[in-house]
């Protein structure tokens, strides 16, 4: 992320192997929304770096979405198990400087739930809007 992608509310880090159409299903949904959400697919969730997720903060994103495969379904066997290390490494980081642990969430998809990325992400914002109310 850099200083063009400020204005961005929402980060979508996920794993590619979540969604096989995830290019066409991730692009229509940021038609839709325009530039309040970008996705950013990964080889592997575990392959997100902390310093990457703090970034993401840093350049102005509201929240930043880290979607993995289900335990025990991750192609690289340890990738999801890695990636939740890495957020709660990463949250710890952002409250020492005085940001919320929720601006950084792990989203852990269920097994046997080969939903497309468009779809996951939706239900996670409708999700959040309705805690908004």
């Amino acid at each position: 992320m850099n200083q063009k992608d400020i204005g961005i509310t929402r980060a979508i880090l996920f794993c590619r192997q979540l969604d096989p159409n995830q290019d066409v299903n991730r692009r229509t949904l940021e038609r839709e929304m325009g530039g309040r959400i970008r996705f950013f697919p990964l080889p592997c969730s575990g392959r997100v770096d902390p310093l990457y997720l703090m970034r993401a903060l840093e350049s102005g994103v509201d929240k930043v979405y880290l979607i993995t495969c289900p335990e025990g379904a991750c192609r690289y066997q340890e990738g999801n198990l890695r990636a939740k290390k890495r957020i709660a490494y990463t949250q710890g980081l952002i409250e020492e400087i005085g940001l919320e642990r929720e601006r950084l969430e792990l989203i852990v998809t269920s097994a046997g739930d080969r939903a497309a990325i468009d779809e996951l992400v939706r239900d996670i914002l409708a999700r959040e809007a309705s805690k908004g109310k």
